[in-house]
């Protein structure tokens, strides 16, 4: 399987709320990093998530944030490796109501037939103005 068709797959069960079907292509010492990979009192997604428990951490704080809505997939393209995602996104941040739009690229690496690292892009600038 590619890296793209591993990375799919983890996409469409996490889309379709199988979130456990999803981190069994999770690699134990897999990295979740959302645009910073330093934590960010202000922004439950911001840090370096690790493993399986990370992986929930980070998709845990992603749900606290944001009401999910319209997440486009452009394209995909990699190797048996590595794969690179773009596309956009429109969700609806909880706390204000407010729309949060942006295009989104995501870079991952896959070893062995699991994800080792999901380092996700946005337009944090569009975040931190739906947020507040």
């Amino acid at each position: 399987m590619t890296a793209v068709a591993t990375f799919q797959t983890f996409l469409d069960n996490v889309f379709s709320g199988a979130l456990e079907q999803a981190l069994a292509c999770v690699d134990p010492q897999a990295r979740f990093i959302s645009t910073n990979p330093n934590k960010n009192p202000n922004n439950p997604v911001h840090g370096t998530f690790v493993g399986i428990e990370g992986a929930k951490q980070f998709f845990s704080g992603f749900s606290e944030l944001l009401e999910p809505g319209d997440f486009h997939v452009e394209a995909a393209f990699g190797d048996t490796e590595h794969a690179a995602f773009y596309g956009t996104l429109r969700h609806k941040a909880r706390t204000t109501g407010k729309e949060f739009a942006s295009d989104w690229a995501l870079i991952g690496r896959v070893k062995d037939g699991r994800i080792t690292l999901y380092h996700f892009y946005e337009d944090t600038e569009a975040l931190w103005n739906a947020l507040r």
